[in-house]
């Protein structure tokens, strides 16, 4: 399961996605914050223990109406980017992101931590997007952006050292995959 919790600002764009859901401490948390950036919508998703982030830039009505769809499509798009596996553990882990995508709520809620930390990758979007005068305008150029903030170091209340949120993120899906067996339909199945 995923829960996406959404600022004010997006819960604007997302109402129709909504529920009224308590926080889930088994489901992966997702912090989603939406800004204005050269006049367009973008949405910034940050995953709270990673701090790992996601950015969408340029959405219309239409990217919200589908929101969910495009979020899991990243997810596993960047997942199996940045862990770098042969085409069989590929497999596997795009079953166990399709196994935890089955259930994606989206619910209006913040955490300031994680809110700060989005703030800042919004920022740097903002001074990149003025620098050379355009948005990432593809998911290719988008997820190049998200590299570069997701090797910038950060620390979380409760950590002792800073770390990087892609090597974060990359240890949680592995260790997932490492707890999950493979069925003969190349799905995946829980220890």
């Amino acid at each position: 399961m995923i829960q996406i919790h959404t600022s004010k600002a997006l819960a604007a764009d997302l109402k129709s996605h909504l529920i009224e859901m308590p926080t889930n401490p088994g489901a992966m948390q997702w912090y989603a914050h939406r800004v204005y950036i050269l006049r367009r919508k973008c949405v910034i998703a940050m995953e709270a223990r990673s701090r790992y982030a996601i950015v969408f830039t340029g959405l219309t009505k239409p990217d919200f109406e589908r929101f969910t769809d495009f979020f899991l499509d990243r997810l596993m798009r960047e997942a199996l980017s940045i862990c770098r596996l042969n085409d069989e553990q590929s497999g596997h882990l795009a079953a166990l992101i399709m196994l935890l995508g089955e259930s994606v709520q989206i619910t209006a809620g913040s955490d300031r931590s994680v809110q700060a930390h989005i703030n800042e990758v919004a920022r740097e979007l903002h001074w990149m997007s003025h620098d050379i005068g355009y948005l990432p305008e593809h998911d290719s150029h988008e997820f190049n952006f998200g590299l570069r903030m997701n090797q910038m170091l950060r620390k979380r209340k409760g950590d002792k050292d800073y770390f990087y949120p892609l090597e974060k993120l990359r240890e949680f899906w592995l260790g997932l995959l490492g707890h999950m067996a493979p069925t003969p339909d190349n799905g995946v199945r829980r220890h």
